[in-house]
């Protein structure tokens, strides 16, 4: 008798176990994936020197590079992957330009989104186009890296002793919306510590050569540093093994 009870027990327990659904992840949710990237089509090349008149901060134009595109389609690949349908947002790019102008110059910002009527607009579009979801890939600043512009740039710093290198880096943040609910389902950032690299330039010789002259010359490792920015962005909000 009390062999027939701990048998019916274990087949008890092992149905319960065996029909009780698994929590749904964020992949297997996750489909109709609006994806934009809004990145400038200027890249920001920096040097910090032993004083304020050593300080160079000039930008290079790199609008032949289609850097948004390329962003946006290495998320999109990434989730074409997972048999997902996703779709790159159509934009107007001057309601983006203006929204991040009009942003950016605003002060005394204590509560809400200094880009909240990008935001909105982007919502919109994307509900429009039929989007469930809406990543969203941007330049972003963070107190931990003051002496770096925002988005992917060139940065370099020298000291009395230290000649310096010139580094390319990415200072970007994505956002993974709901379009529906409107609710931020993930939010990751991507920094110079996260993905960087260096052209073996000193300050010096990269200020002799110009911003424009710098892009050209390191064009293929910065988009590849964009590349893998995406690729990251996928494994950070759980998107991709």
């Amino acid at each position: 008798m009390m062999k027939l009870v701990i048998l019916c027990c274990a087949s008890a327990l092992l149905f319960s176990c065996t029909t009780t659904p698994k929590p749904e992840t964020r992949l297997q949710k996750l489909n109709d994936v609006g994806v934009v990237a809004l990145f400038d089509e200027t890249l920001p090349v920096k040097y910090v020197g032993t004083n304020k008149n050593a300080n160079k901060e000039m930008s290079a134009n790199i609008s032949s590079w289609s850097l948004n595109q390329s962003v946006a389609a290495e998320i999109q690949n990434g989730l074409k992957d997972k048999n997902k349908k996703v779709f790159a947002l159509n934009v107007d790019p001057v309601v983006i330009k203006t929204g991040k102008e009009t942003g950016a110059q605003l002060k005394d910002i204590y509560l809400g989104n200094r880009y909240q009527a990008l935001q909105e607009y982007l919502g919109t579009e994307a509900e429009k186009q039929g989007a469930k979801y809406l990543f969203v890939v941007h330049p972003t600043s963070l107190e931990s890296y003051t002496n770096y512009r925002a988005g992917f740039g060139f940065f370099c710093q020298s000291t009395a002793n230290i000649k310096g290198d010139l580094q390319g880096y990415t200072l970007v943040r994505a956002q993974l919306w709901n379009v529906k609910t409107k609710e931020l389902e993930a939010s990751v950032n991507i920094t110079p510590e996260d993905l960087s690299f260096n052209t073996g330039k000193t300050c010096a010789e990269a200020l002799k050569l110009g911003p424009d002259k710098v892009a050209t010359l390191y064009k293929e490792q910065m988009l590849e540093l964009a590349k893998k920015s995406a690729d990251l962005v996928l494994i950070r909000t759980g998107l991709q093994n």
